[in-house]
């Protein structure tokens, strides 16, 4: 029987590692429902994978475009 693999739950301290932010800041965003979390108990808590998609899903560029950019950027620069 295969078993279902365990979603990583982070507390509040690892969410704001992980997203590079003070436990504070991640509080008000927890207050003002910008972020995704859970209760467990009298805890809140997140899932790792959630925190990643909502990281990936933010606006701006992707590590790719950025390096596309970069190259461009690069190369225009030889060329002037």
């Amino acid at each position: 029987m295969a078993t279902k693999p365990q979603a990583e739950v982070l507390d509040v301290v690892s969410a704001a590692l992980l997203l590079g932010a003070t436990e504070k800041a991640v509080r008000q965003r927890i207050a003002r429902r910008l972020l995704p979390f859970r209760r467990l108990g009298g805890r809140i808590v997140f899932l790792r994978a959630e925190l990643e998609t909502f990281l990936s899903d933010l606006p701006g560029v992707t590590v790719d475009e950025a390096r596309e950019n970069l190259a461009a950027q690069q190369g225009e620069a030889v060329r002037q």
